[in-house]
C-alpha cells in the first residue's frame, strides 16, 4: 500500500492576532534595545530618538510595498513569489535564494550566537560572574524545533507569552522613567540639536549613522507574509499585522530610546559615557538602568526576556525560512523533498530540519572568521563571531528588500511609488554602508554569480516555464 505524501500546509492554523505576534516576535524588541542601543547613540546622540523616528517613516515606505504584494500574492515563499509576479521568474528565484540562503538562514545562525553572547551579558550582569557563551549555543537551535516541528499553532502561542513579557516589561520600566524625570521631559532629543552638530554635513552624518543601526530594530517585521498560506483571511490579514506590527514597534522603540536619554542625561558626554560602557567589558548599561528602576528582581526579569527575545526571534526567522525553501520547492526549483510536510502537524520538517543545518555550518563559519581575525576569548570570539553574521546577513537583506520595492512600484499607483522611492533611498544608505568593507562586497558578488550560473543551467528550462507563481489554496 502506497503511503501518502503530505505537501499542504495547515490551512486557517491562527488570524490577525497570529500573524501579529509573529511580526513583533521577528522584529524581538528585548534583543533590538539591549543590543543596539549604544550603537545608535554612539552616532545620533541625544537625538537618537529622531533618527529613530526617520527610520520608521523610511520604513513604512517598505512596509507599503509589502502590504500591496501581500494583498495581491499569498504565498509561502512571499519573498520569491512577490518578485516572480511582477518581474520574472529569474529575478524572483534570484530574491529567494538571496533572501533565503544568504539572508534568513545566516540569520538564523546569527540568531543563535547573539542569544549565547546576550545570554552571558545577563548572566553577568546578575550574578557579576562571567561564563563561557559556548554553553548556551545550542539552546536555541535545539529547543526552537520543537514548536516549530509541532506546527504554527505552537509556535504562535509560544511567541504570544514570550513577547507580551518582553513588550510588558520595556513599557514598565518607560513609565517608570518618565514618572522620576517628568520636570526633566525636553524636546531635545526630537530636534537635529541633539545631534551636537552644527555643519548641515555633521547633522546628516549624526542622523544617516543612527539611522543605518536604527533600520536594524526593524529587521524580521515581514516573517508574517511566509505563514500568509496558514492564515485566515490572509489577504486582510497578514499585510494589515505587518504594518501594525513595524508601527507598534517604532512607537515602543522611540519611547524606549527617549527612556534612556531621559536617564542618563542630554549632554555629550553622558552619552559618551553609556556608550562607554556598553562597548567596554562591565555590564549593559541597559540592564543596570532597568535593575535601577525594578530593583534585582526586574533586573533578573529583564535579563531572561531578552533571552526569550531572541529566541522568540529565532524561532520566527527558522518559520520563515523554511517556508520559504517548501515554496519554492513546490515550483520545482529545489529538491522536491522539501515541499513535504509532517503527516500529522502540517509543517515543513523536512525544510527545517535543513535550516537548521545549514545554520549550524555558518555559526561555524562565523566562529571561524572570528577565530582567524585573533580572538580567542570565549567572549570576544562569540562577539565578533556575531558581529562577522550580522553584517553578511543584513547586507542580503536590504538587498531582497530593493527588489522587492522595485516589484511593488509596477503595481501599486503613484503615491505608492513616491513612498516606495523614498523607503528604497533609505535602504540605499545603509546598502553603502554595508558594502564598504571588502570582504563583504567579495562575497556579494560571487554569491551573485553563482546564483546567475544555477539559473542558466540547471535551472533554465524551468525558470523559462514559470510565468506566475500562486499559493494553490488561498
Amino acid at each position: 500500500m502506497t503511503e501518502t505524501i503530505s505537501r499542504e500546509l495547515r490551512r486557517n492554523a491562527t488570524g490577525f492576532l497570529g500573524s501579529l505576534y509573529n511580526s513583533l516576535a521577528g522584529q524581538a524588541p528585548a534583543y533590538s534595545i539591549a543590543g543596539g542601543a549604544a550603537f545608535i547613540m554612539s552616532y545620533a546622540y541625544a537625538a537618537s530618538p529622531l533618527a529613530m523616528l526617520l527610520t520608521l517613516l523610511g520604513v513604512l515606505a517598505i512596509v507599503y510595498s509589502i502590504f500591496v504584494m501581500a494583498r495581491k500574492y499569498p504565498h509561502a515563499a512571499s519573498f520569491y513569489a512577490y518578485v516572480t509576479n511582477t518581474l520574472n521568474s529569474r529575478v524572483g528565484f534570484f530574491n529567494g535564494i538571496v533572501y533565503t540562503v544568504f539572508y534568513s538562514i545566516i540569520g538564523v545562525g546569527s540568531i543563535a550566537i547573539a542569544f549565547a553572547y546576550l545570554g552571558t551579558e545577563g548572566i553577568y550582569a546578575i550574578t557579576g560572574h562571567p561564563i563561557n557563551p559556548l554553553i548556551l549555543l545550542p539552546i536555541p537551535i535545539v529547543l526552537a524545533l520543537v514548536p516549530a516541528v509541532l506546527g504554527i499553532r505552537p509556535t504562535i502561542r509560544t511567541e504570544m507569552t514570550l513577547t507580551s513579557i518582553e513588550i510588558a516589561i520595556l513599557l514598565l520600566f518607560v513609565v517608570l522613567s518618565f514618572a522620576a524625570n517628568i520636570n526633566r521631559l525636553s524636546i531635545l532629543p526630537f530636534t537635529v540639536q541633539g545631534t551636537y552638530q552644527t555643519s548641515p554635513s555633521g547633522i546628516l552624518m549624526a542622523l544617516s549613522g543612527g539611522l543605518v543601526f536604527a533600520i536594524t530594530y526593524f529587521m524580521g517585521f515581514e516573517v508574517s507574509t511566509q505563514i500568509s498560506e496558514e492564515v485566515r483571511d490572509t489577504r486582510r490579514s497578514v499585510p494589515t499585522s505587518t504594518l501594525w506590527a513595524t508601527v507598534l514597534m517604532g512607537v515602543l522603540y522611540m519611547l524606549v530610546t527617549y527612556a534612556i536619554i531621559l536617564n542618563i542625561g542630554y549632554s555629550q558626554s553622558s552619552i559618551n559615557n553609556f556608550v562607554n560602557e556598553a562597548e567596554g567589558m562591565g555590564p549593559n548599561p541597559v540592564y543596570t538602568l532597568i535593575g535601577h528602576y525594578l530593583g534585582e528582581a526586574g533586573l533578573i526579569l529583564f535579563a531572561v526576556s531578552v533571552m526569550l527575545s531572541v529566541f522568540g526571534c529565532y524561532l520566527a526567522t527558522l518559520n520563515a525560512t523554511a517556508r520559504m525553501l517548501y515554496g519554492m520547492a513546490r515550483d520545482g526549483l529545489l529538491p522536491t523533498w522539501l515541499a513535504e510536510t509532517h503527516p500529522r502537524y502540517k509543517s515543513p520538517h523536512k525544510a527545517l530540519y535543513l535550516s537548521t543545518a545549514i545554520a549550524i555550518i555558518t555559526i561555524m563559519l562565523a566562529y571561524l572568521a572570528s577565530y582567524v581575525s585573533g580572538y580567542y576569548k570565549p567572549i570576544t570570539l562569540t562577539y565578533n563571531a556575531m558581529e562577522y553574521a550580522y553584517a553578511i546577513d543584513s547586507l542580503y537583506y536590504v538587498l531582497s528588500l530593493l527588489l522587492i520595492a522595485v516589484g511593488a512600484l509596477r503595481v501599486t499607483t503613484w503615491r505608492g511609488r513616491v513612498a516606495i522611492t523614498i523607503g528604497a533611498a533609505l535602504l540605499a544608505i545603509t546598502f553603502y554602508y554595508s558594502v564598504t568593507g571588502m570582504a563583504y562586497l567579495y562575497i556579494l558578488i560571487a554569491s551573485i554569480l553563482l546564483i546567475v550560473v544555477v539559473e542558466l543551467t540547471i535551472l533554465r528550462n524551468k525558470l523559462d516555464k514559470i510565468k506566475i507563481t500562486t499559493c494553490p489554496y488561498c
